[in-house]
Order: structure tokens, then sequence, then C-alpha cells
């Protein structure tokens, strides 16, 4: 069972089947094609945060269910918001939407007990563990967007991602160690993609990342392109779904 939000979908990928922006050739839909694996279906919807997913994506789990991937998170940080914001709007609001994102981050990784976006990360891991208590359940993060070329906002965007990646990582050893003590025998497992993703960032010579128009400096050169800043279909074959073969294989 696939579950999460526009990265666990597809977005950026078209064409899509669904108003959820789920595409054939989202990581899900190729991990499915492998006889060594089984997706029976995928529940990821665009947008959908962690809450979204407890609320509404997990009627289908069961004790039969024997493996769930994950990828949630950046939309209970408004990621992508802060990213339009910064291509589309002004120097002093992409510092102030960057800086909000940070402030969470940090919170999470230095007072996780206290950080509504840890304990939502969670909760939904918990909620998983509860409803297919016999999968293992693979988490992933998500890739650095740029290739970053010493530019000190890109630097930022991307150092924020290694946050994220960490704070979801923390959360995924904070459930398999309740799992060790027998709260649950579902096993939960992070997967990393960014080391995948290396050198396919936004502005590298073979972008993996469907990047910003040339020229884009406002909303009026940058439009309003739906699936910026998300993973092509190579991205999801070579840097998703590669990635968690690997950890499967593993």
């Amino acid at each position: 069972m696939a579950l999460g939000d526009s990265f666990a979908a597809g977005q950026g990928a078209s064409p899509y089947v669904d108003a959820c922006l789920r595409s054939h050739q989202g990581y899900p839909a190729i991990l499915d094609t492998e006889r060594s694996i089984s997706l029976l279906a995928s529940q990821a919807c665009t947008g959908a945060t962690t809450r979204v997913v407890r609320d509404s994506q997990l009627a289908s789990l069961n004790k039969k269910v024997d493996l769930v991937t994950v990828t949630a998170g950046g939309n209970d940080l408004d990621a992508i918001g802060a990213l339009v914001t910064c291509t589309q709007g002004t120097a002093e609001a992409c510092t102030n939407a960057l800086g909000q994102k940070a402030y969470i981050l940090q919170q999470a990784m230095n007072d996780p007990a206290g950080s509504p976006f840890f304990q939502g990360l969670l909760a939904m891991l918990r909620e998983i563990q509860a409803k297919a208590p016999h999968a293992d359940i693979y988490v992933t993060g998500y890739p650095l967007l740029f290739e970053s070329g010493g530019y000190q906002m890109l630097e930022t965007v991307n150092g924020l991602t290694r946050q994220l990646n960490l704070v979801i990582a923390s959360a995924v050893t904070t459930a398999a160690s309740e799992t060790a003590r027998g709260r649950s025998s579902a096993r939960v497992h992070y997967v990393d993609v960014s080391q995948a993703f290396a050198g396919h960032g936004i502005g590298s010579a073979q972008p993996w990342i469907v990047g910003p128009p040339p020229g884009c400096v406002s909303s009026a050169t940058c439009g309003t392109e739906m699936d910026l800043f998300h993973p092509t279909a190579i991205g999801y074959s070579r840097g998703y779904a590669a990635s968690l073969k690997a950890a499967l294989d593993r």
C-alpha cells in the first residue's frame, strides 16, 4: 500500500489518472511492476499532510498488509509554498518564509516532544503500525531540489530539506524503537533518496526535478506550473523507486 503526498502520488510525471495527480510513472506504480513487490493500491494524494494521511488514506490497511510505503511531511511544513514565494515573491518575503520553516524544523530537532510537526509525523507512523501491524513500513525523505552553484538562497533551501529529512528519519527511529519495545510488530524503515538524486537537482545538466521556466523572476514570468519542484518521471524511477528497491532488497 502506498500512502502520502504529491511525491508519493507521482506529481511531476504526467499524465495523471485522477484528481489526486496519481501517475503511472510515480514510484508506487514502478515498484508494483517488480515481480517481488506487490503494492496493491496507492492512496497517495497531492496536498496530503500527515493528518490527511491518517484521516483519509488508512482505511485499506489491515493485518494482511505486509508492505507500506510513505512519503509525507512536506505539506505539514508547506515547503512547496515557501519555494513558490521565493520564485514569485520579493526577497524579503522569501527570507521570511524560509525563516518560518527553519524555526519549525529547529523546534522539531531540539524539542520533538513539544513540536507539533514532529508529533504529527510520529502519530501518522504509529497509526499505520496499528492498522498494519505485520507490515514493513518504508518511509522516504525528499530530494535536494537544487544544484546550488554557491547561491545562498538555494543553499538555504537545500539545508532545510536536509533538516526535514533528519526530522522524518528521527520520527522513524522513534517509531522503530517502540516496535523494539513490543508496542507493535510492524517494522519501520527510513529510506534516503537524496543520494540517488545527487547531481540531478534543478540547475544541473540533467535535472530530475521540474524547475521554473527560463527567465523566471516573478509570477508574470514563472506562471502557475503546478508541477514545479516535483520529480520528473526519471526522478521517480532512478531516484525514488531505485532507492526503495535497494532498501527492500536489503
